[in-house]
């Protein structure tokens, strides 16, 4: 069996201890969310909190995870880490694949790249993709 650790806006000077420490806690991969911006307000309801607001990422740094993942690399040496989810139609495929491409070496291989679509029509906007 294979577990995960996921982890999400918190205090940067937080990810690098972290993942050490997941590390050596046995976990096999660690999970680096992805979004582009969680504006304010929404024309969709924010589906993970009973209620549907956002108030809680107030503050909270989201770091992108093509920067964030060689980081966490670079003092690990046997997790995986994995992207949940590059929102891959508001990406170019060019850059994404660069991207994705570099952060594999970064990472000795260790870099899975998880991909889906982004539920949020702010994202689209941002990035003049139609929705």
């Amino acid at each position: 069996m294979r577990f995960s650790y996921a982890e999400s806006m918190i205090d940067p000077s937080f990810y690098l201890p972290l993942a050490k420490a997941v590390e050596e806690a046995g976990y096999d991969n660690f999970v680096v969310p992805d979004s582009i911006a969680y504006p304010r307000e929404s024309d969709a309801t924010y589906p993970y909190n009973p209620d549907g607001t956002r108030e809680f990422l107030e503050d909270k740094p989201f770091l992108e995870p093509f920067s964030l993942i060689p980081a966490l690399g670079a003092v690990t040496e046997r997790i995986r880490f994995t992207t949940f989810v590059v929102k891959l139609p508001i990406r170019h495929p060019v850059l994404i694949a660069k991207q994705a491409g570099s952060v594999a070496v970064l990472t000795n291989d260790r870099f899975v790249f998880g991909v889906g679509t982004s539920p949020w029509p702010e994202d689209y906007a941002l990035t003049d993709v139609p929705w």
